[in-house]
Formats: structure tokens, C-alpha cells, sequence
């Protein structure tokens, strides 16, 4: 057998060593040509996640919880995280905030800065909880003003858009999170009031929800869990399933919110859901589209607040009451001898 020449070892080694090198070129290309509003967004939207999965983790609540009561803890993360990276948006694309502000309203470049700021804060507020239920109200308020102001005047113009109403249902789902959390945070002694707004803010989830399921089964070809203007790629994997597979739990666990059954574990399936689409579909279109907010980041960010949305609902539904004792058994103990 003819041994190897003594340098074939070394060039092996130098061509590892040169495509080692061509692979952490090609990844800080990579990261030098996504631009610097995506940048931006990704930033924001990390450092307030940090900090929320920070706080998360050191509260006692995390280590109470159990089972999918630590999915629902997310929620604000979820809802969070997003929401700062759109409020980012508001000083990177000035330009294009403003024109969607209605005519009617002045300053429209003041109203972006100042809702770009208090989207971020009020992430900030939340995941601290620091005048987190302030930060909530003030959110949901806000969130049902860009449905009335903006979103169904837009949607009127054109009753056969679904993407215009589907855009209006979202910004309600949005309201409804945070009206859920702000219900959530209520003392007792406000406890009426704060079923009332745990009330609406069921309605606002699952009426969205609802529609959702219907037009996810009417365009599986769409992506799923915001049925927004975009086919699912053919690079995600088994992606015409996603689609037909959310609409299936949006329909079941949506009805449930709906009639007000189980809501909490119909809630909890939904983030649950809707987590999974952000993971499995989400994901691979933000890696891909990396370099873009339009086709990339905004999609993984919305999926993903609309997930903690739902998951905030989770947490301002009751828990299901234990089921009765059975009467056999309560019969035996009291005939039981000492």
C-alpha cells in the first residue's frame, strides 16, 4: 500500500483552516449587510427580553408554577419583547409612521416619536413590573384607538380586504392582551371591575380567533397564526400543514373563549399553538429574511406578540374548579370508625 506524501497532512489542515476562515468572513458579511433599523429592532427587542426572562426566572411565582402555568409566566415577555422593537421603529422609519397617521390628526411626526417611546417603556414597565398595570391600560387604550382611528376606517374603504380586517382584529387581540394583563394585576378590592375587563378582553382575543381559524382554512397556502398578506415558504418544513393545523386549534380552543368554557385551558392551547408556528415558520422566515423588517423581523415579531397576547389572556382567565368529591367516598369517612 503507498503511504501518503508527508506534506498531504498539512494542506489538509491549511484547507481546513482556510475555509474555517471563508465560513466567519461569510458570517460577518452576513451581519455587516443586514441594515441598521433591523439592527436596531433585534436589539431593543433583545435587551427587554433579557431583562424580562431575568425578572421572570428570580420571582417566586416561576418557581410556584407548574406545568404550562410557566408558558403562561412568558406572556409578558412575549407581548413585550415585540412591542419594543415596533416602538424602535418609530425613530428608524420615522418617515413612514407618520404618513399612516390620519390627516385629520396634526404632529404627525410628533405622534410617532411619542407612541415609538412609550412603546418602548411601557415594555419596560411590564416586564419589570414597575407601574406595570398603568402600562397596561395605557396600552390597551391605545391599541383600541388604532382600531377605531385607523384600522376599521381603512378597512371600510374596501369591506372585501381580509388583510384589512385581519390588521384590525390583531391590533384588537393586542388591546385585549393588555387589558388582560391590567385585569390580571388587579387588587381585590377591585375584583369586580377587574372581571369585567378580563371579560372584554376575552372577547377581544377570541373574536380574532375566530375569524383567523375561518380564513386559515379558506388559504392554507398563507401563513398561519396572522393570516397576514404572505405565502409560507416552501423552505419551511411540511408547510402547507401549518396553516390547516392552526386553524383546526384556532376553531376548537376559540369557541371555547368564545362561550366562555374552560378559558383558560383554551387559551393556554392557543399560545401554546401559535408558539409553535413562530418556531417552526417564523423563525426560519427571520433568519432568511434577515436583512429586511418588512419580510423578516415584523413577521417573527408579530407572530410572536400576538402569541403573548393570547398567553396573557391565559393568565387573567379562572382556574377551573376541582371536581366534587365523590359522594361514595365522602359517605365512607363519615361512617368510619375512629
Amino acid at each position: 500500500m503507498r503511504c501518503p506524501p508527508a506534506h498531504s497532512g498539512r494542506e489538509r489542515l491549511k484547507g481546513t483552516v482556510v475555509s474555517s476562515g471563508l465560513l466567519s468572513s461569510s458570517a460577518i458579511l452576513g451581519l455587516l449587510t443586514i441594515p441598521g433599523d433591523v439592527i436596531w429592532s433585534y436589539s431593543v427587542a433583545g435587551v427587554v427580553l433579557a431583562i424580562g426572562l431575568a425578572v421572570t426566572l428570580l420571582r417566586d411565582d416561576w418557581a410556584r408554577a407548574r406545568g404550562w402555568d410557566k408558558l403562561i409566566l412568558l406572556g409578558p415577555l412575549f407581548y413585550a419583547a415585540p412591542l419594543a422593537a415596533f416602538g424602535t421603529e418609530h425613530f428608524t422609519r420615522a418617515e413612514a409612521i407618520a404618513s399612516i397617521v390620519p390627516e385629520w390628526i396634526p404632529w404627525h411626526h410628533f405622534w410617532a416619536y411619542f407612541v415609538g417611546a412609550c412603546f418602548i417603556l411601557a415594555p419596560l414597565s411590564i416586564v419589570t413590573r414597575i407601574q406595570a398595570r398603568l402600562a397596561a391600560s395605557l396600552l390597551a387604550l391605545t391599541f383600541f384607538l388604532f382600531v377605531v382611528l385607523m384600522d376599521v376606517p381603512a378597512w371600510a374603504q374596501d369591506p372585501r380586504d381580509r388583510f384589512a380586517l385581519t390588521l384590525a382584529l390583531r391590533e384588537l387581540a393586542f388591546s385585549g392582551g393588555a387589558l388582560a394583563l391590567a385585569a390580571s394585576l388587579g387588587t381585590a378590592r377591585r375584583k369586580r371591575g377587574t372581571d369585567t375587563l378580563a371579560t372584554i378582553a376575552r372577547y377581544f382575543v377570541a373574536i380574532p380567533i375566530v375569524v383567523f381559524a375561518v380564513e386559515q382554512f379558506m388559504h392554507g397556502d398563507h401563513v398561519p397564526g396572522v393570516p397576514l398578506n404572505r405565502l409560507t415558504p416552501g423552505y419551511v418544513p411540511a408547510h402547507a400543514i401549518w396553516t390547516y393545523l392552526t386553524a383546526v386549534v384556532y376553531a376548537l380552543a376559540g369557541s371555547l373563549l368564545l362561550v366562555g368554557k374552560k378559558t383558560r385551558a383554551a387559551a393556554t392551547v392557543l399560545g401554546a399553538m401559535v408558539l409553535l408556528v413562530v418556531l417552526v415558520v417564523y423563525v426560519p422566515i427571520g433568519i432568511v429574511d434577515r436583512a429586511s423588517l418588512d419580510t423578516g423581523f415584523n413577521f417573527l415579531a408579530d407572530t410572536l406578540m400576538f402569541c403573548g397576547a393570547i398567553l396573557l389572556l391565559a393568565g387573567a382567565m379562572p382556574r377551573e374548579a376541582s371536581l366534587p368529591e365523590p359522594a361514595e367516598s365522602s359517605l365512607q369517612r363519615m361512617t368510619a370508625k375512629p
